[in-house]
């Protein structure tokens, strides 16, 4: 009887943890400064990997960004979702000609020419303004969810 609950309970675990084969969870080593003061170099972080198989991700998410199965990784957090116009104003990002500065800090460095995102871009960018690259990635690229 042990056995059988053993089983069963092995059975159910292995479906939630790894369901249509795929791992849900994976461990995500930081590797930069980008995302400071957020997370920092060397922290170990975890990733849902399915999060966005049945919605779209959100504003304000932070993601990993890359090919599945291929490193490297990338953390970002999504600033723009499909459809927003994305620009640059005396070094602050702003979403539909308002400033966003709800995550993030510092004035961003680079020269952002401004522009609409396509149904399938969002628009990344790290923590940590004035030494994080951002663009845009098709929803493709990213592959998983921070918890």
């Amino acid at each position: 009887m042990r056995l059988l609950i053993l089983l069963a309970l092995t059975a159910v675990a292995g479906l939630y943890f790894f369901p249509d084969g795929q791992a849900r969870y994976r461990r995500i080593l930081v590797d930069g400064q980008s995302m400071h003061p957020t997370y920092e170099n060397g922290q170990a972080l975890w990733m849902h990997a399915l999060e966005y198989r049945d919605r779209a991700p959100g504003r304000g998410d932070v993601v990993v960004l890359g090919n599945e199965g291929k490193s490297p990784f990338y953390l970002k957090r999504i600033i723009g979702l499909p459809g927003d116009r994305i620009g640059l104003r005396r070094g602050q990002l702003t979403v539909n000609g308002e400033v966003y500065d709800t995550f993030g800090h510092g004035r961003i460095q680079a020269r952002l020419r401004p522009m609409v995102l396509g149904a399938t871009e969002f628009f990344v960018m790290g923590d940590n303004r004035p030494i994080s690259s951002g663009g845009v990635v098709e929803a493709d690229k990213i592959v998983g969810k921070i918890l």
